[in-house]
């Protein structure tokens, strides 16, 4: 079974200057923190259609998950839409084939 999620994706890009990266990190710290070690391969065609339409297309293994993502431009320069499927492993164990 595959879940799939569809949603828009707003993206925030801050510059930290170098002296208050230390108090930041461990704010962070403070709260509910959890690391998640993500491996991703990225995909496009040979000419590089997609790229040059702002479209990505992804796969990423999320913990003992993989997931296929599609963004692509959204209705503001901030937003993105995202397409989201878990995928199984192929019976080896190792990353599914893009569909």
């Amino acid at each position: 079974m595959h879940k799939q999620v569809t949603m828009i994706e707003f993206e925030l890009k801050l510059e930290i200057p170098p002296s208050s990266l230390p108090p930041l990190i461990a704010a962070m710290g403070r709260g509910d923190v959890v690391r998640q070690r993500l491996r991703a391969t990225y995909f496009d065609t040979q000419d590089g259609a997609l790229a040059a339409r702002g479209v990505v297309v992804r796969m990423r293994h999320e913990g003992r998950q993989w997931v296929q993502t599609a963004k692509a431009p959204g209705s503001s320069p901030l937003a993105r839409l995202e397409h989201n499927v878990q995928v199984e492993a192929e019976p080896d164990g190792t990353r599914p084939v893009v569909d």
